[in-house]
């Protein structure tokens, strides 16, 4: 019998995440080049992770940048763990935007299970053999407030927000269910606040700041601001504040209670602009997921309480 491993992976347009590793949304086919981190060799093509951002994908299944990102996780998640010439059923965990899950959630389940065949890779000239037998999608950000529940569980509404690169997606939980009469996406996430930020740098006729250098700035990285002038750093933070009031704003006047019920913030966007949305004064009970790994964290805790319910029904 084949050894079993249940790995959860948040499939993000910026960053990919898994229960133990972030690692950048891109990559290049690499061929001959000289690679400095991981390579990934699949399908008889080499593959290495670039840190930049990846366009937007409403459906990730439209081509195969997201099932080699994948490769990319189970092979990091599986390193050392396993006997190397021995084929692993692998449970996928993974999620889907509230709005879209019960839409999409058959079709990103059959994306990654390649007709139940073996699938040979290679990560860090490590050999895998691998069968993903099992995909269970859940709802992103749903799935974070999971880690918070003791938190909210006495809490009759609570508004959830999940601030990405590309929207902002709300969604309203009544005695912790999700109310789908109140769930919806506003475009633009904090990939918008660094275009406007860099739209006037460069009106100002210097050259684009990298997104680290911004998130650097934003997150009061001591070595990043040593280095910045401090012109680019107020540029930085006035335009952040402004994108945090307007963002803010927005979603009170998108049918969410932010004064009287409690809201929990998730998703990378809320970790860095965490001071700025606290510093609007519009939300009133505002709770932050501080992981960036926390949707995944939420999968397999959604999966085990799942699995626990299931091993109890059977013994009764």
């Amino acid at each position: 019998m084949n050894q079993k491993k249940v790995i959860a992976i948040d499939h993000g347009n910026r960053n990919m995440k898994t229960l133990n590793y972030t690692f950048p949304s891109s990559y290049l086919e690499s061929g001959h080049l000289p690679t400095f981190g991981d390579v990934l060799v699949y399908g008889g093509k080499e593959y290495t992770l670039i840190d930049q951002r990846m366009p937007q994908k409403t459906d990730k299944t439209k081509d195969d940048s997201y099932f080699i990102l994948t490769l990319f996780a189970i092979g990091k998640e599986l390193a050392g763990k396993t006997a190397l010439d021995e084929c692993i059923d692998v449970e996928l965990l993974v999620g889907l935007p509230p709005l879209h899950c019960k839409e999409m959630s058959q079709r990103f389940a059959k994306y990654f299970k390649n007709n139940g065949n073996e699938i040979r890779f290679e990560l860090n000239k490590i050999p895998h053999i691998i069968r993903i037998t099992e995909v269970y999608v859940y709802p992103q950000a749903y799935a974070a407030v999971m880690t918070v529940r003791e938190q909210i569980k006495d809490s009759p509404i609570v508004n959830l927000i999940d601030i990405g690169g590309y929207t902002v997606d709300l969604l309203q939980l009544v005695s912790l269910r999700p109310n789908m009469s109140v769930c919806t996406s506003l475009y633009g996430g904090v990939n918008s606040m660094f275009q406007k930020i860099n739209e006037q740098v460069r009106a100002k006729g210097a050259m684009n700041v990298p997104d680290s250098i911004i998130e650097g700035i934003l997150r009061g990285n001591k070595k990043i601001l040593s280095t910045c002038s401090n012109e680019r750093i107020e540029l930085v933070q006035s335009n952040a504040q402004q994108f945090a009031y307007d963002m803010v704003l927005s979603i009170s006047q998108s049918g969410l209670d932010l004064a009287e019920n409690k809201t929990v913030f998730v998703g990378g966007g809320s970790i860095l602009l965490r001071k700025f949305i606290k510093s609007t004064k519009l939300v009133s009970k505002s709770i932050f997921v501080d992981s960036v790994r926390a949707n995944a964290k939420g999968y397999q805790l959604l999966y085990d309480n799942r699995k626990s319910l299931q091993a109890q029904t059977s013994s009764t």
